[in-house]
């Protein structure tokens, strides 16, 4: 392989084990990142409560991928910049970070309106708490998920990088 398509395979496998690779380092490496994943479970735990169905369960899954994904892209331009920029300050590469810090900002908001329509206007608040409190003692297996995403977000992030 010569260095202008050092990064590149020729098969799907490898591909995948970038990826995976990928989401794994943006999770051991963004505090944001491992925030936005427990947010989301507790979203998923709250969306089982109330009784999510349908379009509801699609536009919850979307809102929690959109977060994830602006966090993501955001972590690989701020890298991205980083190394372009040497160490050395410019405002083109603030700019660049700024906008998207910007994007996540976007998606986050989206997240709240979201969570506001699913679980406050759609439903009460008394009854989203309510449903909560239901599922917590029909099922409390649930809750696991938000508890271990919270605890491996605590405890989750890098040591030290290989990058």
């Amino acid at each position: 392989m010569n260095a202008h398509n050092s990064f590149r395979h020729t098969t799907i496998l490898p591909r995948f084990g970038d990826a995976f690779r990928g989401l794994l380092i943006a999770y051991r490496e963004e505090p944001n990142l491992r925030f936005h994943v427990f947010a989301g479970a507790c979203a998923a735990v709250a969306g089982r409560a109330v009784g999510l169905v349908g379009w509801e369960v699609a536009y919850l899954v979307a809102t929690i991928t959109l977060v994830l994904l602006a966090e993501m892209v955001n972590t690989a331009v701020e890298r991205t910049v980083d190394l372009a920029a040497d160490g050395r300050r410019h405002p083109l590469a603030a700019m660049a970070k700024e906008v998207a810090a910007g994007g996540v900002l976007l998606s986050a908001g989206h997240a709240a309106f979201a969570a506001a329509f699913l679980f406050l206007i759609e439903r009460s608040l008394g009854a989203t708490l309510g449903a909560l409190w239901a599922l917590l003692g029909t099922s409390p297996l649930w809750f696991a998920l938000p508890l271990l995403a919270g605890i491996l977000g605590l405890v989750g992030g890098a040591r030290g990088s290989r990058y």
